[in-house]
């Protein structure tokens, strides 16, 4: 121990940290929990619950081009964004948040469990918009002649 410290703790490389058996299905109670590792608990639970800006939303990667799509394709099920867009892991949240925005509409069927999206009506201003600004940047780039 490095200062003489007898509290602090090290992990051991040959064996186990305590005398649980299966970690994830005897948890420590938050209380026993060292207080330093409380406070950081406590600290990521309260940035959790900040609610994301619109423009944070919409900064993220794919999201004009699941607007863009939309509007294009509609009405599209969702296995389409996946299929032509981006099968990365976040991209359900995005879609969540496309819809939590009012810029689309999702129908969930109960029958084949299948969800339909659709823009609304703010939803086609907005990838207007982004289609204009596209359009823009695009007819002043020389490499696109």
């Amino acid at each position: 121990m490095v200062g003489g410290n007898t509290s602090v703790k090290s992990i051991p490389l040959d064996g186990k940290i305590d005398d649980r058996h299966h970690v994830s299905k005897e948890p420590k109670p938050f209380e026993d929990l060292p207080p330093e590792i409380q406070k950081i608990l406590e600290d990521r639970r309260e940035d959790s619950k900040i609610k994301k800006t619109t423009l944070r939303m919409m900064e993220g990667k794919y999201v004009m081009s699941i607007l863009c799509y939309i509007n294009q394709m509609a009405p599209v099920v969702k296995s389409d964004i996946y299929n032509n867009i981006s099968r990365a892991n976040n991209m359900a949240t995005k879609i969540d948040d496309l819809e939590e925005l009012g810029l689309i509409r999702i129908y969930r069927t109960a029958k084949t469990n299948t969800n339909v999206i659709v823009m609304t009506a703010k939803g086609k201003k907005v990838a207007d918009l982004i289609m204009l600004m596209v359009n823009t940047i695009d007819r002043e780039r020389p490499d696109l002649d």
